[in-house]
């Protein structure tokens, strides 16, 4: 079904981001301490929730953040690329 979809893989790929949203990368280590920490001081441009998880969304100098929150679970951070 794919297949028939697209006719190049550049069509599918650009499919794809289209649907997944602009490219993030998940911060770990002492990076996500340090953001974490800056994230704290701050306040959200917008707030979501699904039942189950948190997400804040942050713009701190126009680099944009998604903060991710799950019962039970330290908070994980993704950065727009």
């Amino acid at each position: 079904m794919v297949k028939s979809m697209f006719k190049t893989k550049e069509e599918a790929e650009a499919w794809i981001r289209k649907i997944m949203g602009p490219p993030k990368r998940r911060l770990k280590g002492e990076e996500h301490d340090r953001v974490w920490l800056m994230l704290q001081m701050t306040e959200p441009v917008r707030e979501t929730n699904n039942q189950h998880s948190w997400c804040a969304e942050y713009n701190v100098g126009g680099i944009m953040y998604d903060v991710h929150y799950f019962p039970d679970e330290d908070p994980f951070i993704e950065q727009y690329l």
